[in-house]
């Protein structure tokens, strides 16, 4: 795993991402492909944010909706201090541990793994870990510059998905040549998104041995598998195949195609996200 960790290298990073060339994603990151980065009192908080990332988003493209995706892992007595998301949207999903997430109205909620969280335009968010053990969660942001971010802030959203709260959707032969079923735990889908509002859709996914999700492509959107437990193989859209395990990132912007299929003796359990960027032609 690639890994950042003198602070020279740091400020010599941030230096030279201010002139760095906007890149595309890759289809597939491998978890020895991730890039460690620590950030230390991140927005007014306290001590060490540890991230393992796919990509972030001093790199993105305009026309990327998924702008970072990372693991994050926060110590005993660490937080990300209360914050504004101006115009673009923050999910915060936790993986393990114990956390206390906090929104911009005062109210605070215990967090635990499977819980679920965002923040859009106009909204605050913060996290702690006060408890003994690490809280490791993952960290997306996207962003919409099509957004009416006026309509956003005056039509706030849930931003705390507990997991007892999560609701089944199952889908056969997902993709349209997918084999069995794909078992998924919403916290919200695509059908009620508005067309402001970037992050469309959050799922907790499951593939049985041997089900998949069939090639096919995403014309406008983007879709991102995170990989959490289990194998599979996941084709992209030139026919690659990548073994993928937990902590593989996956991605298909606009325009490209892919696979899932779960080629293990375990579930394969994974985040599935829908992002769009409504500034592109459809």
């Amino acid at each position: 795993m690639k890994k950042i960790l003198a602070v020279t290298f740091i400020f010599a990073l941030m230096a030279l991402s201010a002139f760095a060339e906007p890149v595309k994603h890759e289809q597939c990151y491998t978890i020895s492909e991730l890039t460690e980065l620590d950030k230390e009192d991140v927005a007014g908080g306290k001590g060490t944010l540890h991230g393992e990332f796919a990509f972030v988003r001093d790199n993105a493209r305009d026309e990327d909706a998924i702008k970072e995706i990372g693991f994050m892992t926060l110590n005993h007595g660490a937080f990300i201090g209360l914050h504004e998301h101006k115009d673009n949207e923050d999910a915060y999903l936790i993986l393990s541990g114990t956390g206390l997430f906090t929104d911009g109205e005062g109210n605070a909620w215990i967090v635990k793994p499977g819980d679920m969280t965002i923040a859009r335009p106009g909204q605050w968010h913060g996290l702690a870990n006060l408890y003994a053990d690490e809280l490791v969660f993952l960290d997306i942001i996207a962003k919409n510059p099509a957004a009416d971010l006026e309509a956003l802030k005056a039509n706030p959203t849930p931003q705390y998905f507990p997991a007892e709260k999560l609701f089944d959707k199952n889908v056969e032969h997902a993709g349209g040549t997918g084999e069995g079923t794909l078992y998924g735990k919403f916290a919200f889908r695509r059908e009620q998104a508005t067309e402001a509002q970037a992050i469309k859709e959050i799922g907790l996914m499951t593939l049985k041995p041997g089900d998949s999700i069939g090639l096919h492509k995403h014309d406008a959107n983007e879709d991102t598998y995170i990989i959490l437990a289990g194998t599979g193989t996941f084709t992209d859209g030139e026919g690659n195949e990548f073994i993928v395990g937990p902590q593989s990132v996956t991605i298909a912007v606009a325009g490209e195609s892919h696979a899932l299929k779960n080629t293990g003796t375990e579930d394969l359990v994974f985040i599935d996200l829908i992002a769009q960027n409504h500034a592109l032609k459809k």
